[in-house]
């Protein structure tokens, strides 16, 4: 377990995902007002917050639903792959969940049904990223493969870090 930490904070010290995606959820979060909005895997409560929730950076005036599939992390317990929601938020925010999801276009597709009109998908996904959650990471995803899974958006808007050929990470704003 120490072992497995010391690698995900090295990779992330590394290549600066988690300050990435940090700094693009704030930048989207500035102007976002009375917006329902639901994060999918808003993790565990580490030192006291919770560590890989986005919520801090939105305005309160926003109404925030944090889920996360893992009872004990204190969230309301949410499969992306079994949701039911329509057309019910303005924005979901889906931040390195995605390779944990073996079914990964029904989440895709269940956060698309879940979204109104207009609304807007936020999604990271790693791609040079040592293995983490075993057994339950599954994928690595390409620009290419991302747009594909996206197909059903009409704006997608994609973003990385690193060099195009070889990035650490995608950053994802998908309108319905």
């Amino acid at each position: 377990m120490i072992r497995k930490e010391i690698g995900r904070r090295a990779a992330n010290t590394i290549s600066g995902i988690r300050r990435y995606h940090n700094n693009k959820v704030r930048d989207f979060a500035t102007d976002k007002r009375k917006k329902k909005i639901l994060e999918v895997g808003s993790g565990i409560k580490r030192n006291g917050y919770y560590y890989y929730s986005m919520k801090r950076f939105f305005d309160e005036s926003n109404t925030f639903l944090q889920t996360d599939v893992n009872k004990d992390f204190g969230h309301t317990v949410l499969d992306v792959t079994k949701m039911k929601y329509r057309d019910e938020f303005d924005i979901i925010l889906c931040l390195n969940v995605l390779e944990h999801v073996y079914d990964f276009q029904k989440a895709v597709d269940n956060i698309y049904k879940s979204l109104k009109k207009n609304g807007i998908a936020v999604i990271a996904v790693p791609t040079f990223y040592p293995l983490h959650d075993e057994p339950g990471d599954y994928w690595r995803f390409t620009e290419h493969a991302l747009r594909k899974i996206l197909g059903d958006f009409r704006k997608v808007k994609l973003e990385y870090k690193g060099i195009r050929q070889y990035p650490y990470t995608y950053y994802i704003e998908a309108r319905k």
